[in-house]
């Protein structure tokens, strides 16, 4: 007579047993690797816990397999093979059942262009005047390059008024130049280089440009009826008050953005000459208009222009001072359809270039070098630090279902889309203040005239949310960082989500 056992490991050598007036009884065991659960019917397996049952011989037994969230079900081995079991027990019997990680199965396409090397976070500045225009009348480029090196940033971008950049336009505009006699001759007597400022500058960024920094020349395009543009890498510039731009029609300051450079040997600026090379900001909303009923004002309304749409990469939500009073502006110009993302800017006119107190930009960017950080700008991988508090300087990372923030994602409608944005403070300390998600949940809707009720509101340093997709139309989402108070200290770029045709 075999010696009868108890269930999960007791039991003789052979497992099996009469069972008194039970008769015959055999052992069935089963094993499981991976994370998943296997029942029987009838009952006596549920493993995980109850991995061995004695059971009738002769008992018909059907066994289920389960798998974990996140795994699925490669199939069974021993007495079952294949993905079912049912098994008659003529003798004691094994099944093995092998659970593995489920291939994840994303709502959204891959990005061709995604970026193959981590990306590091490089702040600096943008939007900083010299003596070459209105700023401190002593000044040249280098000297910014050299304060944001000081200051530990990576990168600093010049951007000079066009309007004094042209061959004869050699006076400096600054506010001293009319404050004392050697002022006014510091501005109208020209000095060495004084006709070739455009040139100049790119001398200025090739002898500051090091592994660690990143000089960038560009120009401001200033009208002072549609608002002022800050055109950022290419190898000519554009003068309001040349093009028409100033009073008259935007259209001349797109159809030369849009427009090919030209030949890589003509210097400077070319009859023919365009921006097509180049990166564009709208700089401060608002704050150039001839009047708030102008229909010119804020670049006629951010009306969208599709040719430039690739190369209209940002808008400032802080210049100065001045924080976030752009925010409204961000709101329209992504409801009018232009994909920007988020820069905080300096605009300093004095020499207080690359401060703490001051706004600056961050640049998620494969490496620190002209193309990858153009590229970096391209992709909207930027977010603006608003505040003024350098004890609030954050790094800021957002993961769209491994997508980047400035990301076009194309998605399965009535799919959802996980978001994942993290705050840290650059030393690498904990972070804790209010992290607050907003969109254009209706395509349909009015254009924002302000940033409403968020989406959704944390309290914390981690904001996780699924990102619906929806059928029709593309709907932008970011992320304003707060601090506990409720005191905004930075924005991120989009992620903007359209469904597949």
């Amino acid at each position: 007579m075999a010696l009868a056992f108890a269930a999960c490991g007791g039991g003789g050598s052979d497992g099996s047993s009469e069972g008194g007036s039970g008769g015959t009884r055999y052992r069935l065991a089963v094993s499981v690797s991976g994370a998943g659960r296997v029942v029987s019917a009838p009952g006596g397996i549920d493993c995980g816990s109850q991995c061995e049952a004695n059971l009738p011989a002769g008992s018909t037994v059907v066994l289920t397999a389960t798998p974990a969230a996140g795994q699925q079900f490669d199939g069974f081995t021993g007495a079952c093979s294949g993905t079912s079991c049912t098994l008659r027990l003529d003798a004691d019997a094994r099944v093995s059942a092998r659970f593995s990680a489920a291939p994840v199965v994303k709502a959204c396409d891959e990005d061709p262009d995604a970026p193959t090397a981590p990306l590091q976070h490089y702040r600096g500045l943008i939007h900083a005047h010299t003596a070459y225009s209105d700023g401190d009348i002593r000044s040249k480029p280098h000297d910014v390059f050299q304060a944001a090196y000081d200051q530990q940033l990576s990168f600093a971008a010049v951007t000079d008024h066009s309007d004094t950049l042209n061959g004869l336009l050699y006076i400096s505009v600054g506010s001293d130049c009319f404050s004392s006699l050697q002022g006014l001759l510091t501005c109208l007597v020209p000095q060495a280089g004084d006709f070739r400022k455009w040139e100049m500058t790119q001398q200025q960024i090739d002898a500051d440009r090091s592994d660690r920094f990143l000089p960038i020349r560009g120009f401001e395009w200033t009208s002072d009826r549609f608002g002022h543009i800050n055109v950022l890498f290419g190898r000519n510039f554009s003068n309001a008050k040349f093009d028409g731009g100033y009073l008259l029609t935007m259209d001349t300051f797109w159809s030369w953005l849009a427009r090919a450079p030209g030949p890589d040997a003509t210097p400077g600026v070319t009859a023919l000459g365009g921006g097509a090379d180049s990166l564009a900001i709208f700089n401060h909303p608002g704050d150039k208009c001839l009047s708030d009923s102008d229909a010119g004002c804020n670049w006629n309304d951010f009306a969208y222009i599709d040719s430039v749409d690739a190369q209209m990469v940002g808008i400032e939500l802080a210049n100065d001072h001045r924080h976030d009073r752009y925010a409204d502006d961000y709101m329209r110009a992504l409801d009018r359809g232009w994909h920007v993302g988020a820069v905080g800017a300096e605009d300093m006119h004095d020499t207080t270039w690359a401060q703490p107190q001051h706004p600056k930009t961050v640049v998620l960017a494969e490496s620190l070098d002209d193309a990858a950080f153009k590229k970096a700008m391209q992709a909207r991988r930027m977010y603006a630090l608003v505040s003024n508090q350098p004890n609030e300087d954050l790094r800021i990372t957002l993961d769209a279902e491994g997508h980047a923030m400035g990301s076009r994602l194309s998605c399965s409608a009535g799919k959802t889309v996980p978001l994942r944005v993290h705050v840290t403070l650059a030393s690498g300390a904990p972070f804790s203040g209010i992290l607050r998600l907003y969109d254009r949940a209706d395509p349909q809707a009015p254009l924002a005239d302000g940033p409403g009720s968020p989406l959704a509101t944390i309290s914390g340093d981690t904001l996780e949310y699924a990102l619906p997709v929806a059928a029709e139309g593309e709907h932008w989402f970011f992320v304003r960082v707060d601090n506990a108070s409720g005191e905004s200290l930075a924005y991120t770029s989009p992620i903007w989500i359209r469904a597949r045709p």
